[in-house]
């Protein structure tokens, strides 16, 4: 009975390690999707004072 005790008990520090694993893989990959939809939006915005700077300097 001891030995079934034992074993169910490293059974759920497993369970808690793969469901902590997951979190943290999920937790990554929003912080990648983030990053990525940031490096695609425009450096310079048109409705912003660097934008007007830039565009002088081409026109």
């Amino acid at each position: 009975m001891a030995d079934d005790e034992a074993l169910h008990g490293e059974i759920d520090a497993l369970a808690r390690d793969v469901e902590r694993a997951i979190l943290e893989f999920d937790s990554a990959l929003q912080r990648h999707d983030r990053i990525r939809q940031t490096a695609r939006e425009p450096v310079f915005r048109s409705e912003t004072v660097e934008f007007d700077d830039v565009q002088e300097l081409f026109f």
